[in-house]
């Protein structure tokens, strides 16, 4: 199972969402099976496709067989969605940071906190982190993590020395 992306909106009135990805733009729908969510952290259900369309390079507007109206719709509106593990995708070379929100950051031994926030910008992208009851940015720069376990959700950093005591 791979992260492409998270539903961000309902569009129209039977069901439909449409949801932002990080997928490569020839990425052939037609053969998705199923798209799996995450409706609760580490619990990833099958969603079967009933139609999908792209409308834009990283947005695509999806029918899927089980959702039949908008207050269906809501139950998965911002919730994060995962290739079937029945197919490998490609995706772009951007990593969607919003899917780190609820990791826990440390370094070596040291638990820093939980991840409250992603925030992405042109200049800096940043976590929001809960250090010791109050809120601390922390870089998310590629050379800065180590390593992420996705199973316990969590990021192994190389933070900045007095970063922490800002």
């Amino acid at each position: 199972m791979q992260f492409i992306g998270k539903v961000t909106g309902i569009h129209g009135l039977k069901g439909e969402v449409t949801f932002s990805h990080q997928l490569k733009r020839n990425t052939r729908f037609s053969q998705w099976d199923c798209l799996m969510v995450e409706l609760n952290p580490g619990s990833f259900i099958p969603f079967f496709i009933e139609s999908i369309k792209s409308i834009a390079n990283d947005e695509c507007i999806c029918k899927l067989e089980e959702i039949n109206n908008r207050d269906e719709a809501k139950l998965i509106l911002n919730k994060f969605v995962y290739s079937s593990i029945n197919y490998t995708i490609d995706t772009m070379n951007t990593i969607n940071l919003q899917q780190y929100i609820g990791y826990t950051v440390q370094q070596g031994d040291q638990l820093i906190g939980e991840i409250i926030e992603a925030i992405e910008s042109k200049m800096n992208n940043m976590f929001l982190v809960n250090y010791q009851g109050k809120e601390v940015l922390l870089p998310s720069q590629h050379d800065l993590i180590i390593s992420t376990d996705t199973q316990k959700k969590i990021i192994h950093m190389n933070i900045p020395e007095g970063l922490l005591d800002l």
